[in-house]
């Protein structure tokens, strides 16, 4: 585990940050990527394993990085975990099908379709509900699905286009993701119950994605840059770490949000760097760096447990290999 501060660029503010790499199922050249944490730093996420395979994986303090087998297939992926210990994610069935599943107390429920051979759960919140994305029956585009209940499948449709992806849900029911418009174009929505699917526009360009959500329904994003949504305030430019582009993945009860930016530098391969953040509700943007390489991602942060709060993601080693990690950063 490596240890560090972080530094935001402007303003002085400091935070003690930890790295841990995270291991993968095949070995110290196999590739993995941390997907969700919860409070209890239970960590879910892909990883190749030795033959090569993209497996699901959980990884705790206690048991390491363990392969969760939640389908009969080869191929089977992690997306999220709640406090309760529950994962969703999408895997073959060994029948030429790909299925969402919720794995809860060590069996996996098949949450099937909504009329096709394809679906995937990217979100779940603390009341077991789902959300993710399907293909529909004779077509080939995808659809955003919410589960509010065992063995109820919403078809959350569109903007108007042909296509939508659910990215999270919150304890509210309340989902976000994206969603074509009649245009053609992505634009992050919000969907939650009483109203529909609502567009919450773009910081300016054609295009926008909606990636986490908390219970204040504040969402966060990307739209070219990382973006703040609220009722009240609208659509915000969250900035970068100096570079020109960033994404916001995650976002938690407090307000703290992760993500990845350009930082304005680039790599050996003239590729611009990017590095994880994580986002203080100051207003101040930290890098947290990486293993030893160049570049890393922050996917999801938990929320606040005495004092720290737990940072999943992917970063490049010395060596330049892709590995799941935890971050740890003392706040307050």
């Amino acid at each position: 585990m490596g240890e560090r501060r972080a530094r935001a660029p402007a303003g002085g503010v400091t935070a003690q940050v930890s790295i841990r790499d995270l291991g993968t199922l095949g070995g110290g050249g196999a590739f993995s990527q941390a997907k969700a944490v919860n409070r209890l730093a239970q960590v879910v996420g892909t990883s190749r394993d030795a033959l090569g395979r993209s497996r699901a994986f959980l990884w705790s303090e206690t048991a390491g990085i363990t392969d969760l087998k939640p389908c009969a297939g080869v191929s089977s992926s992690a997306n999220d975990i709640n406090e309760q210990g529950e994962i969703v994610g999408g895997g073959d069935t060994g029948f030429g099908a790909f299925h969402a599943y919720l794995l809860s107390e060590g069996t996996s429920f098949d949450l099937g379709t909504l009329g096709g051979n394809e679906s995937e759960a990217l979100g779940l919140n603390r009341l077991g509900q789902v959300a993710g994305h399907s293909r529909t029956g004779g077509e080939s585009a995808k659809h955003a699905f919410f589960i509010p209940e065992p063995g109820e499948m919403l078809d959350l449709g569109t903007l108007g286009g042909a296509t939508s992806i659910a990215h999270d849900v919150n304890e509210r029911g309340e989902v976000v993701g994206l969603a074509e418009t009649a245009a053609g174009q992505p634009h992050a929505f919000l969907w939650t119950a009483t109203d529909g699917m609502r567009d919450l526009g773009t910081l300016g360009g054609t295009a926008s994605m909606a990636l986490g959500i908390n219970d204040r329904t504040e969402v966060v994003g990307g739209s070219g840059r990382a973006f703040l949504w609220s009722e009240h305030g609208g659509i915000l430019d969250l900035g970068t770490l100096g570079g020109r582009t960033s994404c916001a993945n995650d976002v938690n009860g407090l307000g703290y949000i992760v993500g990845v930016s350009q930082t304005g530098e680039t790599d050996r391969r003239s590729i611009p760097v990017a590095h994880a953040f994580l986002r203080t509700p100051d207003e101040r943007m930290l890098d947290l760096g990486t293993l030893g390489g160049e570049h890393s991602s922050a996917a999801a942060v938990s929320d606040e447990v005495d004092g720290r709060l737990w940072v999943a993601g992917h970063s490049h080693d010395a060596s330049g290999c892709i590995r799941a990690v935890l971050w740890t950063v003392r706040v307050g």
